[in-house]
């Protein structure tokens, strides 16, 4: 792999420290994990990269990539449905990470299949919430991943070098976006409880 494929996993694990810190920092510990999840998987490409060991460290790149980044969508829809007054215990919530691992890892169609399912369920918990004149676009954001893996990722039309870079590019946007839509929906959540 060229070392220009560095260049945009480093703007993934820049929004990924930022976001898990600020989210920890707001109590927000299970969307702050599974952002590190996101970071983690960047982290490695950019080992697996810079080091020339791409053969050697490719299964551990798709390995945190797919189910790593299955198991962090878990953890952020959880905090998502968490803000929005849903009682999750751990114990369900890490029961769901570790299916959902073992569905990613079971194969392409099923791990995308509950990936896609996720990013519903985080994009239509974030567009009821109550409150916010930003929650549409919230909501759409969360929701573009979705096209980002079926369309742009390892895309037939576009030039691999430019699928790389726009896929790996969104998904830096798709966190801000992510860590924007933790903090509106925090906030949705203390004005209701205020109000009441």
């Amino acid at each position: 792999m060229p070392l220009h494929y560095v260049l945009s996993e480093i703007p993934i694990c820049m929004a990924a420290i930022w976001g898990a810190h600020r989210l920890w920092l707001n109590r927000q510990s299970l969307g702050s994990v599974g952002v590190m999840f996101y970071g983690l998987a960047a982290l490695t490409g950019v080992i697996r990269i810079t080091t020339g060991a791409e053969d050697v460290l490719a299964p551990a790149h798709r390995l945190v990539s797919q189910a790593g980044g299955a198991v962090g969508l878990v953890l952020i829809v959880s905090e998502i449905a968490r803000l929005r007054g849903l009682k999750l215990p751990l114990w369900a919530v890490l029961i769901s990470a570790g299916f959902v691992a073992l569905a990613t890892l079971k194969g392409a169609a099923w791990g995308g299949l509950v990936f896609l399912c996720l990013l519903a369920t985080g994009a239509v918990l974030l567009a009821t919430h109550g409150g916010g004149k930003r929650k549409p676009f919230l909501a759409i954001w969360f929701a573009v991943m979705a096209p980002n893996i079926l369309f742009v990722r390892q895309s037939p039309v576009l030039d691999p070098a430019i699928s790389w870079h726009a896929y790996h590019l969104i998904i830096a946007v798709w966190l801000i976006a992510v860590i924007a839509g933790l903090k509106q929906t925090q906030s949705g959540s203390l004005n209701r409880a205020l109000s009441a």
